[in-house]
């Protein structure tokens, strides 16, 4: 683990002795700590804990695996097994992936089909132009490998997120467990969703569909 100033570091081996991942929990929650952030929240112990910590003193972001905000939501209720406790500790939701960006020095433009487009629900009018991954670059009128990539046609990461806060309608849409109302709700606020967040990444050059594809596709 690396030394950040001001922050405070606890692995937890599940074959040392010691507490388990709970009780260590508790134990830090109980210090009043201003952030907590935890790194998966492994049983419902652990999501009861953090359900009652003071959240006024401390602020906890809790990690785990879901395809998509609403169903991390539905994730965190069955998790924590008390709907009502835990909507009255669920104040946001971030759900994110990420995407390989495209290597600027030799990705590739075109002219996407309207057909295209339209599958994808993007305005024909204003996308004129895509990206792919190219991997070669011409040397004196010789195609070779990009050497900014090594011909993968893609350099780095980049993330995409649909983020929502929880205030108290949403929470009692948690408790009772109305999944159907709370997505309406949510997309009321016409705040971007992951695949929207997405194709934002593809139409100004960041990545590709064929990535966007791949990186959304169900497990």
């Amino acid at each position: 683990q690396d030394a950040l100033e001001g922050i405070r570091q606890n692995v937890w081996d599940p074959m040392a002795e010691g507490p388990d991942y709970s009780t260590l929990t508790r134990s830090i929650l109980r210090r009043d700590p201003d952030v907590v952030a935890l790194a998966e929240v492994p049983d419902s112990n652990t999501a009861k804990e953090i359900c009652k910590a003071d959240q006024e003193r401390s602020r906890v972001y809790a990690s785990l695996k879901a395809p998509n905000a609403i169903a991390g939501l539905q994730a965190w209720v069955k998790l924590v097994a008390d709907p009502e406790m835990a909507s009255k500790a669920t104040h946001g939701v971030l759900a994110g992936r990420l995407v390989r960006k495209l290597c600027s020095n030799c990705r590739v433009q075109y002219q996407p089909a309207p057909d295209m487009l339209k599958k994808l629900g993007l305005p024909a009018d204003k996308v004129k132009v895509l990206y792919k991954k190219g991997g070669q670059v011409i040397l004196k009128k010789d195609p070779e490998t990009c050497p900014a990539c090594q011909g993968t046609g893609y350099v780095g990461q980049e993330g995409i997120f649909e983020v929502y806060k929880i205030g108290p309608a949403e929470q009692e849409l948690l408790k009772a467990g109305d999944w159907n109302t709370l997505r309406t709700e949510l997309r009321k606020r016409q705040l971007p969703s992951m695949q929207q967040a997405a194709l934002r990444k593809a139409v100004d050059g960041t990545t590709s569909i064929e990535e966007i594809t791949r990186v959304m596709a169900e497990p």
